[in-house]
């Protein structure tokens, strides 16, 4: 337990995003009603507490958003003229074009999102609430209790915002390495950079189907690694003509073999976008397929 504070509920190695902050008033209920400043009316029965959601509210202009229904994105002007107006009388301690520039020029994310001051009316019902939930302590002072239950969700935001940013690091280098490792195991294709295509395709996969021919199994087979091997390339059709092409004869001719390879020509030359050579090569297997 540092300075008083106990955490009621959570973990505090792995932040909810979500807390409350509560304190329990000493000073008696006719006291405080008898005060004659704002702060009074935040406690109830004996309790104050102030709730912060860290996940919802990344932000200030987050908060005045969706708190005070003021939008700074669109039009700041108008949304500082907005927050001033709400601040029922704090206007004259500040200087709206200097908070104006301070919001300009600094960047939101080192500006903190602020607590509310929220209702409670036992202590039970406060350790019900989802989230992290933090017990400063007792006070006799109302206005070291505000001061209380307000700093701890600044400090609580920073370490939250410093877990989030830890967990997206490590997100970020587990997938980087998931990619090395997938490019590492990822055989090549027709689309690999640096591949000799038609030296892959008559020297490798077109004779290893050719040797499968008189067993369907490892045919069958032989022709997956083929057909893996050429995912990306655009013409299916050609993909399909040489499988049906070796795997509907048991004994190839001549001109089985020729056409394989202006097939293999023709892939070589449209992975290298020679669409001239590839459009010969096309001329030159519909001829043969005439015959």
């Amino acid at each position: 337990m540092i300075l008083n504070i106990e955490q009621k509920k959570g973990d505090q190695d792995q932040l909810d995003g979500r807390v409350t902050v509560y304190a329990i008033i000493e000073t008696d209920a006719a006291d405080i009603l008898n005060m004659k400043h704002p702060i009074a009316s935040m406690v109830h029965n004996g309790l104050l507490v102030a709730q912060g959601n860290f996940r919802e509210q990344s932000s200030l202009k987050d908060f005045l958003k969706s708190e005070m229904g003021i939008s700074l994105d669109e039009n700041l002007g108008e949304g500082l003229a907005q927050l001033i107006e709400k601040m029922n009388g704090l206007e004259s301690a500040l200087d709206p074009q200097k908070l104006k520039e301070h919001l300009e020029n600094m960047g939101e994310e080192f500006i903190p999102t602020p607590a509310k001051i929220v209702p409670f009316h036992s202590e039970e019902e406060i350790l019900a609430q989802e989230g992290d939930i933090f017990f400063i302590g007792n006070y006799k002072n109302v206005g070291n209790a505000v001061l209380g239950v307000n700093a701890l969700p600044i400090l609580y935001q920073a370490r939250y915002r410093e877990q989030e940013a830890h967990k997206i690091l490590n997100e970020i280098e587990l997938l980087i390495s998931q990619i090395e490792r997938n490019e590492s195991t990822v055989s090549p294709s027709v689309m690999t950079p640096g591949i000799d295509i038609e030296q892959k395709l008559l020297k490798e996969f077109i004779p290893n189907m050719l040797y499968c021919i008189k067993e369907p199994s490892q045919f069958k087979e032989a022709e997956e690694q083929f057909r893996d091997f050429m995912r990306g390339y655009r013409f299916k059709e050609d993909v399909d003509a040489i499988v049906t092409l070796i795997g509907s004869k048991e004994q190839l001719g001549a001109q089985d073999y020729r056409l394989l390879e202006l097939y293999a020509k023709k892939i070589a030359a449209v992975k290298k976008e020679d669409f001239s050579a590839a459009e010969v090569y096309s001329k030159e297997i519909q001829s043969l397929r005439s015959e």
